[in-house]
Protein backbone atom coordinates (compact mmCIF):
# COMPACT_ATOMS: atom_id res chain seq x y z
CA UNK A 1 0.00 0.00 0.00
CA UNK A 2 1.07 3.72 -0.90
CA UNK A 3 1.97 5.76 1.71
CA UNK A 4 0.21 9.02 1.70
CA UNK A 5 1.77 12.80 1.61
CA UNK A 6 -0.39 15.34 3.16
CA UNK A 7 -0.13 18.64 2.35
CA UNK A 8 -1.91 21.28 4.86
CA UNK A 9 -2.64 24.21 2.89
CA UNK A 10 -2.89 27.88 4.64
CA UNK A 11 -6.72 28.79 4.31
CA UNK A 12 -5.43 32.24 2.34
CA UNK A 13 -2.51 31.07 0.66
CA UNK A 14 0.12 33.38 -0.81
CA UNK A 15 0.70 31.21 -3.73
CA UNK A 16 -0.40 27.88 -5.40
CA UNK A 17 3.31 25.61 -4.53
CA UNK A 18 1.38 22.99 -3.28
CA UNK A 19 -0.98 22.25 -5.63
CA UNK A 20 1.30 23.35 -8.48
CA UNK A 21 4.47 22.34 -7.61
CA UNK A 22 4.74 20.25 -4.58
CA UNK A 23 1.97 17.25 -5.49
CA UNK A 24 3.06 16.24 -8.89
CA UNK A 25 6.63 15.98 -7.53
CA UNK A 26 5.75 13.97 -4.62
CA UNK A 27 3.58 11.68 -6.71
CA UNK A 28 6.40 10.92 -8.74
CA UNK A 29 8.18 9.43 -5.85
CA UNK A 30 4.94 6.72 -5.66
CA UNK A 31 3.11 8.75 -2.84
CA UNK A 32 -0.71 9.19 -2.91
CA UNK A 33 -0.90 13.11 -2.30
CA UNK A 34 -4.05 14.55 -0.34
CA UNK A 35 -4.18 18.12 0.29
CA UNK A 36 -6.79 19.94 2.76
CA UNK A 37 -6.95 22.93 5.33
CA UNK A 38 -7.60 21.21 8.75
CA UNK A 39 -4.73 19.39 10.43
CA UNK A 40 -7.74 16.58 11.76
CA UNK A 41 -7.74 15.52 8.16
CA UNK A 42 -4.50 14.02 8.33
CA UNK A 43 -4.78 10.20 7.27
CA UNK A 44 -3.22 7.55 9.27
CA UNK A 45 -1.13 6.37 6.67
CA UNK A 46 0.39 9.56 6.48
CA UNK A 47 4.42 9.51 5.99
CA UNK A 48 5.56 13.57 5.18
CA UNK A 49 2.82 16.02 6.39
CA UNK A 50 4.12 19.08 4.48
CA UNK A 51 2.99 22.37 6.13
CA UNK A 52 2.49 25.84 4.43
CA UNK A 53 4.00 28.09 7.15
CA UNK A 54 4.42 31.43 5.57
CA UNK A 55 2.48 33.33 7.82
CA UNK A 56 2.97 36.17 10.45
CA UNK A 57 3.70 34.54 13.39
CA UNK A 58 4.21 31.42 12.06
CA UNK A 59 5.76 29.11 14.62
CA UNK A 60 3.14 30.01 16.96
CA UNK A 61 0.33 28.84 14.51
CA UNK A 62 2.68 25.88 13.80
CA UNK A 63 2.51 24.87 17.74
CA UNK A 64 -1.55 25.16 17.83
CA UNK A 65 -1.52 22.80 14.47
CA UNK A 66 0.74 20.60 15.90
CA UNK A 67 -1.28 19.77 18.98
CA UNK A 68 -4.25 18.65 17.18
CA UNK A 69 -1.53 16.32 15.14
CA UNK A 70 -2.92 12.66 16.04
CA UNK A 71 -1.04 11.12 13.20
CA UNK A 72 3.38 9.89 13.56
CA UNK A 73 4.66 11.39 10.52
CA UNK A 74 7.59 13.03 9.60
CA UNK A 75 6.87 16.68 9.00
CA UNK A 76 8.69 19.26 6.61
CA UNK A 77 7.51 23.07 6.33
CA UNK A 78 6.84 24.65 2.77
CA UNK A 79 6.69 28.17 1.90
CA UNK A 80 8.66 29.63 4.13
CA UNK A 81 9.84 33.35 3.94
CA UNK A 82 13.40 33.79 4.37
CA UNK A 83 12.96 33.35 7.95
CA UNK A 84 16.64 31.73 9.42
CA UNK A 85 15.17 31.43 13.40
CA UNK A 86 12.08 29.90 12.34
CA UNK A 87 14.31 27.09 10.47
CA UNK A 88 16.33 26.82 13.08
CA UNK A 89 13.87 26.59 15.69
CA UNK A 90 12.29 23.48 13.16
CA UNK A 91 15.48 22.06 12.83
CA UNK A 92 16.32 21.37 16.98
CA UNK A 93 12.28 20.74 17.26
CA UNK A 94 13.13 17.60 14.95
CA UNK A 95 11.13 18.49 12.13
CA UNK A 96 12.39 16.91 9.08
CA UNK A 97 12.63 19.82 6.24
CA UNK A 98 12.18 23.56 5.03
CA UNK A 99 11.35 24.74 1.98
CA UNK A 100 11.42 28.42 0.90
CA UNK A 101 9.34 30.13 -1.57
CA UNK A 102 12.55 31.09 -3.31
CA UNK A 103 13.04 27.33 -3.81
CA UNK A 104 12.83 25.99 -7.68
CA UNK A 105 11.47 22.56 -8.81
CA UNK A 106 15.20 21.52 -8.93
CA UNK A 107 15.71 22.16 -5.26
CA UNK A 108 12.30 20.97 -4.33
CA UNK A 109 12.55 17.04 -5.85
CA UNK A 110 16.26 17.13 -4.46
CA UNK A 111 14.89 17.91 -0.79
CA UNK A 112 12.02 15.21 -1.51
CA UNK A 113 14.12 12.29 -2.36
CA UNK A 114 16.38 12.92 0.92
CA UNK A 115 13.27 12.64 3.17
CA UNK A 116 11.90 10.00 1.12
CA UNK A 117 15.61 8.21 2.41
CA UNK A 118 15.09 9.77 5.90
CA UNK A 119 17.61 12.32 5.78
CA UNK A 120 17.30 15.89 6.80
CA UNK A 121 16.19 18.61 4.34
CA UNK A 122 17.72 22.18 5.53
CA UNK A 123 20.53 24.97 4.37
CA UNK A 124 23.56 24.53 5.01
CA UNK A 125 23.55 27.46 7.30
CA UNK A 126 20.81 26.37 8.94
CA UNK A 127 22.72 22.73 10.35
CA UNK A 128 25.78 25.00 10.35
CA UNK A 129 24.43 27.05 13.25
CA UNK A 130 22.87 24.34 14.34
CA UNK A 131 26.31 22.29 15.16
CA UNK A 132 27.92 25.13 16.21
CA UNK A 133 25.45 25.34 19.04
CA UNK A 134 26.37 21.65 20.10
CA UNK A 135 29.74 22.34 19.83
CA UNK A 136 29.31 25.35 22.18
CA UNK A 137 27.56 22.96 24.12
CA UNK A 138 30.53 20.71 24.62
CA UNK A 139 33.15 23.69 24.99
CA UNK A 140 31.38 24.71 27.74
CA UNK A 141 30.84 21.45 29.60
CA UNK A 142 34.89 20.54 28.64
CA UNK A 143 35.31 24.25 30.80
CA UNK A 144 32.93 23.23 33.82
CA UNK A 145 34.54 20.03 34.03
CA UNK A 146 38.14 21.92 34.57
CA UNK A 147 36.65 23.93 37.16
CA UNK A 148 36.91 20.97 39.39
CA UNK A 149 34.77 18.17 41.07
CA UNK A 150 31.49 17.99 39.91
CA UNK A 151 28.64 15.79 41.23
CA UNK A 152 27.65 13.61 38.70
CA UNK A 153 24.39 13.48 36.55
CA UNK A 154 22.30 10.47 37.70
CA UNK A 155 19.66 9.82 34.96
CA UNK A 156 17.41 6.79 35.96
CA UNK A 157 16.81 3.95 33.86
CA UNK A 158 13.75 5.40 31.94
CA UNK A 159 15.47 8.68 31.31
CA UNK A 160 17.94 6.86 29.60
CA UNK A 161 15.99 4.44 28.00
CA UNK A 162 14.25 7.53 26.38
CA UNK A 163 17.41 8.72 25.18
CA UNK A 164 18.74 5.87 23.66
CA UNK A 165 15.36 5.56 21.62
CA UNK A 166 15.65 9.00 20.65
CA UNK A 167 18.83 8.41 19.38
CA UNK A 168 17.75 6.47 17.18
CA UNK A 169 15.16 8.98 15.56
CA UNK A 170 12.33 7.67 17.92
CA UNK A 171 9.56 10.17 18.29
CA UNK A 172 7.39 10.98 21.63
CA UNK A 173 4.55 8.75 20.01
CA UNK A 174 7.00 5.74 19.13
CA UNK A 175 8.78 6.02 22.35
CA UNK A 176 5.71 6.41 24.06
CA UNK A 177 4.43 3.01 22.46
CA UNK A 178 7.73 0.96 22.69
CA UNK A 179 8.12 1.30 26.60
CA UNK A 180 4.13 1.04 27.12
CA UNK A 181 3.94 4.94 28.77
CA UNK A 182 2.32 7.90 27.64
CA UNK A 183 3.33 10.60 25.21
CA UNK A 184 3.05 12.97 28.54
CA UNK A 185 5.13 10.47 30.96
CA UNK A 186 7.84 10.81 27.64
CA UNK A 187 7.69 14.79 27.90
CA UNK A 188 8.39 14.52 31.57
CA UNK A 189 10.67 12.17 31.81
CA UNK A 190 12.79 14.57 29.02
CA UNK A 191 12.02 17.89 31.17
CA UNK A 192 14.17 15.83 34.29
CA UNK A 193 17.04 14.74 31.76
CA UNK A 194 16.71 18.71 30.50
CA UNK A 195 16.88 20.15 34.01
CA UNK A 196 19.77 17.72 35.24
CA UNK A 197 22.56 17.73 32.57
CA UNK A 198 21.55 21.35 31.86
CA UNK A 199 20.33 21.03 28.24
CA UNK A 200 18.03 23.21 26.31
CA UNK A 201 16.79 20.55 23.74
CA UNK A 202 17.11 17.30 21.95
CA UNK A 203 20.60 18.34 20.06
CA UNK A 204 22.31 19.21 23.12
CA UNK A 205 20.88 15.96 25.32
CA UNK A 206 21.98 13.75 22.28
CA UNK A 207 25.13 15.16 22.34
CA UNK A 208 25.35 15.03 26.27
CA UNK A 209 24.31 11.62 26.09
CA UNK A 210 26.92 10.75 23.24
CA UNK A 211 29.75 12.37 25.72
CA UNK A 212 28.78 10.72 29.14
CA UNK A 213 26.91 7.83 28.59
CA UNK A 214 27.65 6.59 24.88
CA UNK A 215 27.82 2.73 26.09
CA UNK A 216 24.20 2.92 27.66
CA UNK A 217 22.76 4.75 24.15
CA UNK A 218 23.15 2.26 21.58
Amino acid sequence: MSSTAFLLLDKEPINTIGINVLQPLLKTQGLDVVTGTDISEVPEDTRLLFIETAVNDAWGKLKEQLVNLKVSCDIVLFNLDENPELANRALLSGIRGVFYTTDNADVLMKGIRLLMEDQLWYRREIMCNALNRMLQFNKDALHKLTEGDIEPVKLTKREKAIISLMSKGAKNKEIAEDLNISPHTVKTHLYSAFRKTKCRNRIELLSWAQQNIPDEIR
